[in-house]
């Protein structure tokens, strides 16, 4: 894990949200553990967790589409309704939910709106711990504009495509390598190969498609960022983050998070920590559920190996080959 970049002397105070409430983002590519540290970092006193306001089917009505970058029109507004704990959210009813939880659903709404529930009205919340996936393309504006703490997580690309596979997902990668490509115009990850129709077909390699241009962008957006390249007055607090060196060592790495977070590491937050990383056995992620309560966190970097056959290992590979050394460059490795 790279070391916290936190605000010098001299750096602007971070954008306060409703009622003065800091907020904190955890982003990266979906299925990257941002789950388990949005979570991990809510532990803290005073902390709580927003999830996903720019989920397009479960975050606010004004998000019209999946991945907003910063030259999409209305990007501002949306991070003012964030930054407000805006309550104008979608249901959130997916269609593998049963009858019970679409009823609950409908009646509490999505957990989103939950959550947002939470960080508005209850007046012991002075830290918003915004997870959301959705914003990683977000990141430069978010840190730039807003000077919010930022933790960027990273999943292997084998790893974050056998999760696709299990969960069977896909999004409109071209749209999305459209738009980088218009932001970054000599970038190497939004170049369209000739296998780009057969790999975005299929959710384990639309998954690899997805990683490379995800943390492409992210690698050219915050290297030219005054502060990551040499001396700057303010530089950006980032920290990116190997979800398996965070379980190999949860504790340490929860140490420094929580100090780029300005959040006190308590003897309970500790507690629970630890509680969230246990070793619970070789439990299998369930095929139909997004965040299984039963999964062995321990198993969620290698699971992949018994998920993805010859074929595709090699063709995430390939597909991310150019994108990976530059992520590990910082974050170390991620196997």
């Amino acid at each position: 894990m790279t070391e916290p970049r936190g605000p010098s002397p001299s750096a602007p105070e971070p954008t306060r949200g409703r009622g003065g409430r800091r907020f904190v983002l955890v982003t990266g590519m979906p299925r990257s553990g941002t789950t388990g540290i949005g979570s991990a970092l809510a532990h803290a006193p005073g902390a709580a967790y927003l999830y996903e306001p720019l989920n397009a089917e479960s975050g606010l009505r004004s998000v019209p589409e999946y991945f907003l970058l910063p030259d999409d029109p209305g990007v501002d507004e949306r991070l003012a309704e964030v930054l407000g704990l805006h309550l104008r959210v979608r249901d959130g009813v997916w269609p593998t939910d049963g009858a019970l939880r679409r009823t609950v659903k409908r009646v509490t709404g999505s957990r989103t709106r939950t959550s947002a529930y939470r960080c508005r009205f209850d007046p012991r919340v002075r830290t918003v711990v915004w997870k959301d996936p959705f914003a990683a393309f977000l990141v430069d504006r978010v840190v730039a504009r807003h000077a919010m703490p930022t933790v960027v997580t990273v999943r292997s690309p084998e790893a974050t495509a056998a999760s696709f596979k299990r969960l069977g997902w896909s999004f409109d990668v071209d749209r999305v390598r459209r738009k980088v490509a218009a932001r970054f115009p000599d970038l190497d990850a939004a170049v369209r190969e000739d296998g780009w129709d057969a790999w975005a077909d299929s959710p384990t390699t639309n998954g690899a498609l997805l990683w490379r241009l995800l943390y492409g962008h992210l690698d050219a957006a915050l290297t030219g960022l005054p502060g990551l390249t040499g001396p700057a007055a303010a530089p950006p607090p980032v920290a990116w983050v190997s979800t398996a060196g965070l379980i190999a060592d949860p504790m340490a790495a929860y140490r420094r998070l929580y100090a780029l977070a300005g959040l006190e590491l308590t003897a309970d937050a500790r507690a629970a920590i630890e509680q969230d990383y246990r070793d619970e056995g070789t439990s299998e992620p369930s095929a139909t559920r997004t965040h299984d309560p039963h999964r062995n966190v321990q198993q969620s970097t290698d699971y992949w190996t018994r998920t993805l056959d010859p074929a595709e290992v090699e063709a995430v590979r390939q597909i991310t080959a150019a994108v990976r050394p530059r992520v590990e460059a910082r974050t170390g490795p991620l196997d």
